[in-house]
């Protein structure tokens, strides 16, 4: 049975209501601003997302759960069953899933159990290390930020860092690069990044939204190109990263 959820009086505000479970998707179609998804196929979860200036739609989807495969590259490979928000019409693929805009929502327990040994140490530092910036309200002197699910690079260097709450939870925002060298840096090799969690610890939460510095040009020097973004203003990437931070504030995850 799918359970349909659209607030009354959101239809006046312009939305799109989606909702999905394990076995059968239905859509009511209102308009465009404010986008509302929900779900009940992972512990009959119901998340929202006002879209604001970013996306007019708002597409939920139960991903199941994949094995980790320990004998195989990548590391921590495999991924609990959870929610994916995605947005407009885009297409999402396994391959470059940073550089992709989306939302995921993963139980932590589930998550932490598909792995053992090396791949369960770090994915417990990963949630340790997100929950220390929380609680001391600052990503300072972290050399790594948190990262989920894992990327098959280093992380070469992040920036705009700050701490967003989003109704239920808490996290830590930032511009991210990871790659195997050092090359020079060019626009689409950086992403906005979101990893938080709800306030019970039970849901790990992570964005990601790939943005353009519009003063960057192609093929700039790694300690240049690092320089510039950090130098830039919100509003001087695209889309700007005030528009993202609004849309993590307006995440409900229920």
């Amino acid at each position: 049975m799918v359970k349909l959820f659209c607030p009354k009086g959101l239809l006046a505000l312009s939305t799109i209501c989606l909702v999905s479970s394990l076995v059968s998707q239905l859509s009511c179609h209102a308009a465009q601003k404010t986008s509302t998804a929900s779900a009940a196929g992972v512990s009959k979860l119901i998340a929202t997302v006002d879209g604001g200036q970013l996306a007019k739609t708002i597409h939920l989807k139960v991903i199941p759960k994949t094995a980790n495969n320990f004998d195989e590259p990548p590391f921590m490979n495999g991924e609990p069953e959870h929610l994916r928000v995605s947005f407009d019409s885009d297409k999402i693929t396994d391959y470059g899933a940073d550089l992709q805009r989306q939302l995921l929502v993963y139980p932590v327990a589930a998550y932490a159990q598909l792995f053992k040994g090396k791949e369960r140490a770090e994915f417990d530092k990963t949630v340790a290390s997100l929950k220390s910036i929380i609680q001391k309200r600052t990503a300072a002197g972290v050399k790594e930020l948190p990262m989920l699910p894992a990327v098959e690079a280093y992380e070469v260097f992040h920036n705009h860092v700050k701490i967003l709450e989003y109704k239920g939870g808490t996290g830590v925002a930032f511009i991210a690069c990871y790659a195997q060298d050092e090359a020079p840096l060019k626009n689409g090799d950086f992403f906005y990044s979101y990893q938080g969690l709800s306030h019970d610890g039970k849901y790990y939460i992570s964005l990601t939204y790939p943005v353009k510095a519009n003063k960057l040009k192609d093929n700039t020097p790694l300690k240049t190109g690092i320089k510039l973004l950090t130098s830039l203003q919100d509003k001087e990437f695209t889309p700007s990263l005030s528009d993202i931070d609004k849309m993590i504030e307006s995440i409900s995850i229920k």
